[in-house]
């Protein structure tokens, strides 16, 4: 329970700093500079733990795989973000949780009973209702839709696709290969090296931050959480990281909460409840 609390902590930090750094920097040069901030913050624990690591073909062939579905992820979320939905891109992505059961189950055999899809279902009510007030629904926005799908399919594989090599891979020896690949098939796009060479100082530090709270610590505690959760049961928690960015935005920046997000992020709480009642102790 510990890695998985701190994954939700660190994932409903991560949108902060993200958000400040976004006002100056465009998406993909964001995505470079984030990534080659992680790969920095892991090289020291994958250093240490370096020897814990089978790199038996298949584990190479998911390794390779989960580094080019990131890539692909983040493409997509940079081009729904130039689209004219951001927040119905945000809603519809949400079908990760979905596909991922779906796939945990099909490829990982891992048990969905009824009360987790029953919680799934409290849990996206909730976060479509907590973007109720700025959702809007265009006909012409069907590339938004597809972007969202693929960016939802990506993330999606790329956790049981983890989670497949976990106990022969450690999760901080992945971050580091899974990012060294990422970055190097990032900066081998048309003019994007040049672009990152001239970000500034303080923007740097702002994707700094976002780095440490994103793809380094809160998918390092995510991806250690799978070895005793199932996908299906640590996804319906990580979504409360919305709900507690939200509370940051209060408790930091004063911003009033709106009544459809209070009363989604009470569904996405219920939600979770529901899907930890009576087993999360086990754990």
């Amino acid at each position: 329970m510990f890695f998985l609390l701190v994954a939700i902590f660190a994932t409903g930090c991560f949108p902060l700093p993200y958000a400040k750094a976004m006002q100056s920097i465009t998406p993909m040069v964001a995505v470079v500079g984030i990534f080659f901030w992680a790969l920095l913050f892991s090289i020291p624990g994958a250093w240490h733990l370096r020897r814990k690591a089978n790199f038996r073909p298949k584990n190479i062939i998911v390794i390779i795989a989960v580094a080019f579905l990131g890539v692909v992820a983040n493409y997509s979320i940079c081009q729904a973000i130039a689209g004219s939905s951001a927040t119905m891109f945000n809603v519809i992505s949400r079908v990760e949780i979905i596909i991922a059961m779906i796939l945990g189950w099909v490829f990982l055999h891992e048990p969905v009973g009824l009360r987790v899809w029953m919680a799934v279902a409290v849990v996206l009510s909730g976060i479509l209702l907590m973007r109720g007030d700025a959702l809007t629904i265009n006909l012409d926005d069907w590339e938004t839709v597809l972007w969202a799908l693929s960016t939802a399919g990506c993330f999606a594989s790329i956790q049981v696709l983890s989670k497949s090599i976990i106990q022969e891979v450690d999760p901080q020896v992945l971050n580091v290969l899974r990012l060294s690949l990422a970055v190097l098939i990032l900066l081998t796009l048309p003019g994007l090296a040049v672009e990152v060479s001239l970000l500034t100082l303080e923007g740097w530090v702002w994707l700094g931050m976002a780095a440490f709270f994103g793809p380094f610590l809160g998918r390092m505690a995510y991806t250690y959480s799978l070895r005793y959760f199932t996908i299906a049961k640590a996804m319906t928690a990580i979504t409360f990281s919305p709900v507690l960015t939200l509370i940051f935005e209060f408790l930091i920046f004063g911003r009033m909460l709106s009544a459809f997000e209070l009363t989604g992020g009470a569904l996405v709480m219920i939600g979770i409840l529901i899907a930890f009642r009576q087993t999360g102790t086990s754990h």
